[in-house]
């Protein structure tokens, strides 16, 4: 199968720090969406949804967080890279980026995992016409449900401080997390919120989340029901920092796609049987439909 057709990127920051990624045209469309990423996921995992929602008329941006694959490299440290600069700057730089397209009438949102949680660190996400939010939920282990909790909080609390006591260097690699290695001043900062009461979202971090209450999209929320990293209750604690939406939620078991598993990451992969049970509702919600 030959490549998908697709323009490389690149757009700065508020500070300057530029970021790489690509956009999957569609001809002669006004509409836009813009994926976030997954924790230490490069852009390139998202081609199949990209293009597939390219085909169906929606011009798709995919991109790299600054520290991570292609915007690796850039005018800030690697030891000064944090998980908000991902909201704040990153997903900000993106949808001013797409605001300056010629001939652009809606602006829509897919975020898989951390993007979901990260949308409203950015000053312009009310913008935002649809929001989808895919295996994603508050990451604090005390909202996911039975022993589920405290499986996780040995996660938060022992495993990953064991793992990183073995790795030197500003890069935390671990396939929990995703497949390429992550800055690692990011993943302390995101253990840090694991560990609060409610997660990025806790007062006593200090962050600007006006936006989050600005935003007047509709919001799908879609959960994999073997997803281990993002339960249903998770997810509707998330959905909750997003008060003034319309929100729908939407349950994918994988024995109805006739699947043995799905999981956190499998739900972007190129299969007939996810483009018809989980691609196919998301372009129905987008585009307003219900077949």
């Amino acid at each position: 199968m030959p490549p998908y057709p697709y323009n490389d990127i690149t757009f700065q920051a508020a500070d300057g720090y530029e970021l790489k990624g690509a956009i999957y045209p569609a001809l002669d469309s006004k509409r836009f969406l813009i994926i976030g990423s997954a924790f230490g996921v490069p852009f390139q995992y998202y081609k199949h949804i990209a293009n597939y929602l390219a085909e169906n008329g929606i011009n798709t941006l995919v991109f790299d967080y600054r520290g991570i694959s292609h915007s690796k490299e850039g005018n800030m440290a690697t030891n000064g890279i944090l998980m908000q600069h991902w909201g704040e700057l990153d997903l900000e730089a993106a949808i001013q980026f797409v605001q300056s397209q010629e001939n652009i009438n809606e602006i829509n949102y897919l975020g898989h995992s951390a993007g979901g949680q990260l949308l409203g660190l950015a000053k312009s996400s009310p913008a935002i016409n649809k929001i989808i939010i895919a295996a994603s939920g508050v990451g604090t282990w005390r909202k996911w449900p039975g022993l589920q909790k405290y499986m996780l909080a040995i996660v938060w609390y022992l495993a990953f401080p064991l793992v990183k006591l073995f790795q030197k260097g500003d890069y935390f690699h671990s396939k929990m997390l995703g497949p390429i290695p992550v800055p690692k001043h990011a993943v302390d900062q995101w253990l840090t919120w694991a560990r609060s009461e409610d997660y990025l979202f806790t007062p006593k971090h200090g962050l600007d989340l006006s936006a989050y209450a600005q935003i007047q999209a509709d919001i799908l929320g879609l959960t994999i029901s073997d997803d281990w990293y993002a339960p249903q209750t998770a997810r509707d604690a998330l959905l909750e920092h997003y008060p003034h939406c319309q929100k729908q939620t939407l349950l994918i078991k994988p024995e109805q796609l006739a699947l043995k598993a799905i999981g956190h990451f499998g739900l972007f992969k190129k299969k007939q049987e996810i483009e018809r049970g989980i691609w196919q509702p998301m372009l129905n919600f987008l585009n307003g439909t219900t077949k």
